[in-house]
């Protein structure tokens, strides 16, 4: 008896349309389907395609969270992964002495204990230390972000980057002030100084970068502070008078400033728009009861949210059975960790490119080689 014909190998055309619909949620799902045959795996490996998924899914995948540990004798930052496998070497979960003040367009920035920043590819591992500002470290943040013109920042790596610092002297002299790294001069800009008439605090909240502004939270949440990275211009905003409880910046579908905070275990979502008289305004747009979407047994208590990804529009909220991801287009619920007491979390997003699919590769193996020893 001949032996069964084998199927025709798949149109390349079909091959790559089925691949480029995988979901970027868990980019091992991409590493697995191209090991279904030397077909696939050519397709998921060509430069053409990767920049064709990239822009078919927009954002880049969320691969997890930064936090800083503070009540360690030392500050130590842990990497909590969403996806079954990540990319980032497992050693650095273990303790050190840096601080993590943003994670922005595949990029990083520490603070060592040296009280200088450093800007690390947690990818290829490449890290580059800041010359020193020279300005006050008591209340101050810091932003790290993408300095190509026109860049989608789906596909920045090793190209020129910007750091932002900005700090508030709570002294009598009540002043705000900025300045900007360029990795291109590397050097600091000249220090911008805006004087304000009474004492306020930066929030810990991740600053948000919308347009050609950066925005952060003052604490106690009664106003925001933006920063014009054209002008070079400090200018402050109002928060709603609902808004008084440190709320979260948050970048909206329409790329508007938002604002997420909970009060009464409803999430409050808010977005700065311009009315018909050329006037900017708050206005609150969608109010969800949490009681119905989380998956809890009793009433939450103090519930609270405690970042945001931009790209995926994902809001990470903690409460006390755990802290959860809500995907605000799908409306998606998942339990990532237990409770913890995060103050803020800094979400890590990667690009799928050639250097990090090969990184995946090894990851999923190993994945896969566990779950087969786990179930023997």
């Amino acid at each position: 008896m001949a032996p069964p014909r084998l199927p025709p190998e798949m149109i390349h055309d079909v091959a790559e349309e089925i691949l480029i619909r995988v979901p970027p949620d868990e980019p091992a799902d991409l590493v697995r389907a191209s090991l279904v045959c030397k077909l696939w795996l050519r397709i998921a490996s060509y430069p053409a395609f990767l920049r064709r998924y990239r822009a078919f899914h927009r954002g880049a995948p969320l691969i997890g969270f930064f936090y800083n540990n503070a009540k360690e004798k030392e500050p130590a930052p842990r990497f909590v992964s969403t996806t079954a496998a990540s990319p980032l070497p497992p050693a650095y979960d273990d303790p050190c002495d840096e601080w993590v003040h943003d994670c922005r367009h595949g990029r990083v920035l520490l603070e060592n204990n040296s009280r200088n920043f450093v800007v690390w590819d947690p990818i290829t591992g490449n890290r580059e230390e800041l010359p020193a500002t020279y300005m006050l470290r008591i209340c101050y943040t810091a932003m790290v972000l993408c300095a190509v013109a026109g860049c989608d920042h789906r596909d920045c790596r090793g190209g020129p980057f910007h750091v932002f610092y900005v700090c508030i002297d709570q002294t009598a002299n009540h002043s705000t002030r900025a300045r900007v790294y360029s990795s291109e001069a590397r050097a600091w800009s000249t220090t911008v100084t805006s004087h304000i008439d009474r004492v306020f605090y930066l929030s810990m909240v991740r600053a948000a970068l919308i347009g050609d502004g950066i925005y952060c939270v003052i604490e106690p949440g009664v106003v925001i502070l933006k920063y014009d990275l054209v002008k070079h211009c400090f200018s402050f905003i109002e928060t709603p008078t609902f808004f008084r409880k440190r709320p979260v910046l948050m970048q909206n579908e329409d790329g508007s400033l938002g604002l997420a905070s909970v009060r009464d275990s409803r999430l409050h979502l808010w977005s700065r728009m311009v009315n018909q008289e050329g006037i900017a305004e708050w206005v609150q747009w969608r109010v969800i009861e949490l009681e119905k979407i989380l998956p809890v047994d009793k009433p939450l208590i103090k519930a609270k949210v405690i970042g945001f990804a931009e790209g995926v529009d994902v809001l990470f909220m903690s409460t006390d059975v755990g802290v959860f991801m809500y995907e605000l287009k799908s409306r998606r619920v998942r339990k990532i960790s237990g409770p913890r007491k995060y103050y803020s979390v800094l979400p890590l997003h990667i690009v799928i490119a050639r250097g990090n699919i090969n990184r995946y590769y090894m990851s999923t193996i190993k994945l896969c080689l566990l779950q087969l020893v786990l179930s023997c």
